[in-house]
């Protein structure tokens, strides 16, 4: 996919991706917990987050930092990040619409924060990651599992193979050819989305997106009847196995 077809896929998914959620029990708030566990302190530090998204980790990274760079390639995606930090009042947070390949900065970072991005799996993406932390680097990928009770039975339906990410177990082991140590660690659960039947038909449209695929909307009316919870009330459940890697510059912090 060209990076204009990249920006106007996560653009569109823009418009049924999660944001933040305030609590100590959401699933951010448990990710963040188990890196704080493995010694990362974010409490006044500068920190690049790579493809921010609508801005879950952003929020919560900005309440604690000095500073956060959040670059996303969607401008939809930090418009929303923006209108959030307005809301909660956070002001130290720079908005940086741009490809990863495109970014660039003459600052290196205490903290680099890497969540799900799909921008980070060439040689040259995770070199240029290294080059802009002089600290901790943050790294969250799929480890081959994220199976939708919503999706599956639509990708079945048009003859879609959806793409198994790999991308935690890749860049581990690519952090052990270069010799860097690494914390891993596993994360195994289920996401549990709410939408509207609307909010339903665009996620489910969105997604069949990068395989050309523009699916009937009588079909994705009919079938995601099997979801429906409430009055306008349609619940997706993801499960996911993630892996968490934690690693230190060996530039030295």
């Amino acid at each position: 996919m060209q990076e204009r077809g990249k920006e106007s896929f996560w653009d569109r998914k823009a418009e049924t991706f999660p944001r933040y959620e305030p609590g100590d029990d959401t699933y951010e708030a448990g990710m963040l917990a188990r890196i704080r566990e493995s010694g990362v302190d974010f409490r006044g530090r500068t920190v690049l987050d790579v493809g921010s998204g609508s801005g879950m980790y952003t929020l919560r990274l900005a309440r604690e930092a000095e500073r956060v760079t959040a670059v996303d390639i969607s401008g939809e995606m930090l418009r929303f990040l923006r209108e959030d930090a307005e809301k909660l009042g956070l002001g130290n947070i720079e908005y940086v619409h741009s490809t990863w390949d495109d970014f660039q900065s003459d600052e290196t970072f205490d903290v680099v924060f890497c969540s799900m991005t799909p921008a980070i799996e060439s040689e040259e993406s995770r070199r240029k990651l290294l080059g802009f932390a002089h600290g901790w680097t943050v790294f969250m990928g799929f480890a081959g599992v994220m199976d939708s009770d919503v999706l599956n039975p639509v990708f079945g339906k048009y003859g879609v193979s959806p793409r198994i990410f790999n991308n935690g177990p890749e860049m581990r082991e690519w952090l052990e050819q270069q010799g860097i140590p690494c914390q891993s660690r596993l994360v195994e659960g289920q996401w549990v989305e709410e939408r509207t039947l609307e909010e339903s038909i665009k996620a489910c449209t969105a997604s069949l997106i990068p395989y050309s695929v523009t699916p009937d909307r009588a079909f994705l009316e009919e079938h995601l009847q099997k979801f429906r919870t409430g009055e306008d009330v349609y619940v997706e459940r993801t499960d996911y196995k993630i892996e968490l890697l934690l690693w230190k510059s060996p530039k030295g912090a």
